[in-house]
């Protein structure tokens, strides 16, 4: 299976593509971009290219498409993973898709507010396709890095401990179990939603401490809700 790249190595790579395309040298590059008032020196292109820049940000993303005056998407020219985040990754085409806007079903203004919710946390899919299915297609981890951070670890030993116990990350099993509840109303949902999170981050946290991953007692948080 291929790695993973970090968005800024994907751009980068294609940075470098566009330049040579283009004939020109990373010096005459950073000309090209002071030319626009964009503060790109030769060794920021260089870096890029290198993908020592991981996490660019989406104005030095934007500047670099108009200036060689190409769509956005072409700057995820190519194939293989991308890891727009930890513990989760985009194909390069999905993203291409995404950014020319033909990778989603419909605009907002054409979302049914009834149904919405559902759609987005895949919800729909687990009644109709059943946990198994929602389990390995998403892999969400919002919970599973806030009880890291609570308890001093890294989110991958979290993650790795709820896979162990239910087979898919405690943010997943959380909303698995909140969907079982049926329809609720938001106060109500917001109160289970809680209440579930404490008792399976209980669970991690009894496992992680007899693997003696965590070295100090964690005094016990109310989740943020």
């Amino acid at each position: 299976m291929t790695e993973p790249q970090s968005v800024g190595a994907v751009v980068g790579e294609n940075l470098e593509r566009l330049r040579k395309l283009a004939r020109l040298t990373q010096h005459e590059t950073a000309r090209l971009f002071s030319r626009r008032g964009i503060p790109f020196s030769r060794s920021k292109i260089a870096a890029l290219e290198a993908g020592e820049r991981p996490n660019p940000n989406f104005a030095d993303v934007l500047l670099i498409a108009h200036t060689f005056n190409v769509e956005l998407s072409e700057l995820f020219e190519g194939d293989g993973p991308v890891a727009v985040a930890e513990h989760f990754t985009l194909s390069r085409p999905l993203i291409r898709d995404f950014i020319r806007g033909i990778a989603s079903g419909g605009r907002s203004e054409e979302w049914d507010p009834k149904t919405r919710r559902d759609e987005l946390f895949g919800l729909s899919a687990i009644r109709a396709k059943g946990e198994a299915w929602f389990a390995a297609k998403v892999q969400g981890t919002e919970a599973d890095n806030t009880l890291a951070q609570r308890l001093g670890v890294s989110p991958k030993a979290v993650v790795d401990v709820a896979q162990k116990l239910w087979g898919r990350t405690l943010t997943d099993e959380r909303d698995a179990q909140l969907a079982d509840l049926g329809d609720l109303d938001i106060n109500e949902r917001q109160a289970h939603r809680g209440h579930i999170t404490r008792l399976l981050s209980q669970q991690v946290q009894a496992e992680l401490d007899r693997r003696g991953l965590i070295v100090e007692p964690i005094e016990e948080h109310q989740e943020d809700e």
